[in-house]
């Protein structure tokens, strides 16, 4: 009888310890407030300021798709997530971020399960593929005013009449114009860090060696080529030789930036 009554206080124990293990595994899956949306399928080069909020009391959720306002339901069990039908506002936007807001809402309607790691949220449609990555909205911030000792982004473009080296690094850059003249350095103004931060944060760096360059004038016609390489944790990735003044869409935005700030001097 004493060890029948030993089993049953030790099934108890057991019982009560998984039971607040679900409950803390609960509160730590629970989808509730601000996040950015930072990927949409393989795609994580847009500007558009993409955020879903979730209201886990009323299983409401709402958000800027990158062009229209949204909003809807979801049902959330365990790891299983689905929303329900999503109303949006009308407004007309480019082609750009029309076609962003279609993939968006497209991949909410299609995600049936999510998981979270410690700053990433990541939805997944029927066959388990990632469709959209969340990142809490204090997060980003975060990234922005911290990551500046993270990076390294060098640009160059070379001719035979055309030299421009540019390295940005912890929150300067370093630059020199011509062959001839000397390396001149910059501490840029905390808005310009910050937008320059957005714009590297925007970038999928593992796959810049992917990007097709849209034109190659620098292989035949003596036009500067140019390539772009961003080091991250001592681990560098770099671009093919695309040509000066016309980057992979992708790159676009950060590198007109790195250009127009030594354009200033």
């Amino acid at each position: 009888m004493k060890y029948i009554s030993i089993l049953f206080i030790s099934l108890y124990m057991v019982s009560c310890g998984n039971s607040k293990d679900a409950t803390a595994m609960n509160k730590l899956t629970q989808l509730n407030g601000d996040y950015k949306i930072s990927m949409v399928g393989a795609d994580s080069s847009f500007n558009e300021d993409v955020t879903i909020q979730f209201n886990s009391d009323e299983k409401t959720v709402s958000g800027n798709s990158g062009c229209n306002l949204f909003n809807g339901s979801y049902t959330s069990e365990g790891s299983k997530l689905e929303f329900g039908s999503l109303a949006t506002t009308r407004k007309m936007c480019d082609t750009e971020a029309n076609t962003l807001e279609q993939n968006v809402l497209k991949a909410l309607q299609n995600t049936k399960s999510y998981s979270i790691s410690t700053n990433e949220i990541s939805f997944y449609d029927e066959a388990h593929f990632t469709i959209l990555k969340l990142e809490n909205s204090d997060t980003m911030s975060a990234k922005i005013t911290t990551s500046q000792s993270d990076y390294q982004v060098e640009y160059s473009a070379v001719s035979r009449g055309t030299f421009l080296m540019i390295t940005y690094e912890n929150g300067s850059i370093l630059f020199q114009k011509d062959r001839d003249s000397k390396k001149q350095t910059k501490t840029l103004l905390k808005d310009e860090v910050v937008s320059i931060e957005k714009k590297i944060a925007a970038i999928n760096i593992a796959s810049l060696d992917t990007l097709e360059p849209p034109s190659k004038a620098h292989q035949y016609d003596g036009a500067a080529g140019a390539t772009l390489k961003v080091t991250e944790n001592e681990t560098s990735y770099q671009t093919a030789t695309f040509d000066h003044g016309n980057p992979p869409k992708a790159l676009e935005a950060l590198v007109s930036e790195l250009i127009s700030l030594t354009e200033k001097l």
